[in-house]
């Protein structure tokens, strides 16, 4: 879209006095953001693809004699290929800092030296105080990154995520920054951070300076990606840096943190907070957390089951007390919501926590030998067949049959009780 604000008008007309890609940057891109290969014939003759040079080699990994590059030697009758790779150049206009989104286009002959195409697709331009603007050609309707407008103009544009993504790949090594940017930590490695994200960060979160300076660049990565993270846990942070501790995985150590917190533990605590095992700390709260969701799901179950009883004595009260058996197996109604929860708990079923003691048309018995229990049964209040039989952990009951037989010979006592009135 044409420029409309004061700000739009002056980024584009700066955009118009950046200077084309030189040799030294067009030839980090071609070496540095594509694969290269050698095709190999039989014979074992091989020919570098990028400059045409011919020589013996064997399958694998190795380097060009002529152009020094690294190349996979591959066994094909291919002739040609292309590729195509996005890289970034960093640079500085004005009081912006600037970042340049490049697209790369190379087309492989075998015996001839290859000719990239160069295509700027996009710069973000952000101010000194974290402000962004996009300038790119125009992106066409489809799925794939992909999907510009080649031919179109470099205009202002409504930022989106593939540009955003972009700007997250190669960036060439040389950067220049505004003093500001210097000025706020800025070391000239974008440290595998998005370089926009970084920057904005830089100008606008003095924690993201801070960090900066002290070169915590995992704390800085992490807060780039989570700022909110970041911010709830910042006296946390400095707490840990006072005690002199590094974090050398933020991911691992937020997590951790996290766990102290939902355990109710001091987070100004140095030793708690600075661990000199962070992952055997990470782990032991790990396992404490599991108990204490073990221990509230327990009591979510117990809340849900004292809820429930009403319920269910009114749907299977004249059930209750139902025992049948053939001399050795003993089968039995489970009289109450919490023996649900128990004989789930026990057999690693579902029949508590999927509320199987609600359910209108069905009726779920425990089959024990002495104290033993070998299967949970559910049958059909319909016609009286069985629905599940089923052992430890939703096994094989090997006594199938046999509790088949015990519930068909007691029929007639099931139907009894359904007849009775509530």
């Amino acid at each position: 879209m044409k420029p409309k604000t004061k700000k739009q008008k002056e980024i584009m007309a700066l955009s118009g006095q950046l200077r084309p890609l030189t040799a030294t940057q067009m030839q980090w891109a071609f070496n540095s953001t594509i694969n290269h290969y050698a095709y190999r014939l039989k014979n074992g003759k091989a020919i570098c693809m990028s400059c045409g040079h011919e020589w013996t080699a064997d399958e694998g990994m190795t380097t060009c004699p002529h152009c020094g590059r690294k190349v996979k030697v591959e066994t094909t009758m291919q002739r040609v290929y292309q590729t195509k790779a996005y890289f970034n150049v960093i640079t500085a206009k004005g009081n912006y800092q600037v970042v340049r989104m490049f697209l790369l286009i190379a087309e492989f002959r075998k015996g001839m030296v290859a000719n990239p195409a160069y295509l700027e697709i996009g710069q973000y331009w952000v101010d000194a105080k974290g402000g962004k603007t996009l300038v790119g050609i125009k992106r066409t309707m489809g799925y794939y990154m992909d999907s510009f407008a080649f031919g179109s103009p470099l205009e202002i544009r409504k930022d989106s995520e593939v540009f955003q993504r972009i700007s997250d790949e190669y960036v060439y090594p040389r950067i220049k920054a505004t003093d500001t940017i210097r000025r706020n930590g800025f070391d000239g490695h974008t440290h595998d951070i998005n370089p926009v994200t970084l920057f904005q960060q830089l100008l606008s979160n003095p924690k993201a300076e801070t960090l900066m300076k002290a070169r915590e660049v995992e704390l800085l990565r992490y807060l780039c990606n989570h700022p909110s993270d970041a911010d709830k846990y910042w006296n946390t942070i400095k707490i840990a840096r006072r005690a002199g501790y590094k974090v050398e995985d933020s991911k691992m150590w937020f997590d951790y943190i996290k766990m102290l917190e939902r355990m109710g533990k001091d987070l100004r605590n140095a030793k708690l907070v600075a661990p000199s095992d962070l992952k055997a700390a990470h782990d032991e709260y790990m396992v404490k957390i599991e108990r204490q969701r073990i221990k509230e799901q327990m009591e979510k179950n117990r809340k849900r089951a004292e809820a429930d009883e009403a319920e269910f004595v009114k749907l299977k009260g004249k059930y209750l007390g139902l025992v049948m058996t053939d001399g050795e197996i003993i089968i039995h109604t489970l009289n109450s919501v919490a023996e649900y929860y128990e004989e789930g708990t026990r057999q690693h079923i579902c029949v508590g926590s999927s509320s199987y003691y609600l359910k209108k048309n069905s009726l779920v018995f425990t089959a024990k030998i002495g104290n033993k229990t070998i299967a949970t049964v559910e049958i059909s209040l319909k016609d009286y067949s069985i629905l599940q039989c089923r052992a430890f952990a939703n096994g094989v009951c090997e006594y199938t049959d046999r509790i088949a037989e015990i519930i068909k010979s007691n029929t007639k006592l099931i139907r009894k009780r359904k007849r009775m009135t509530a």
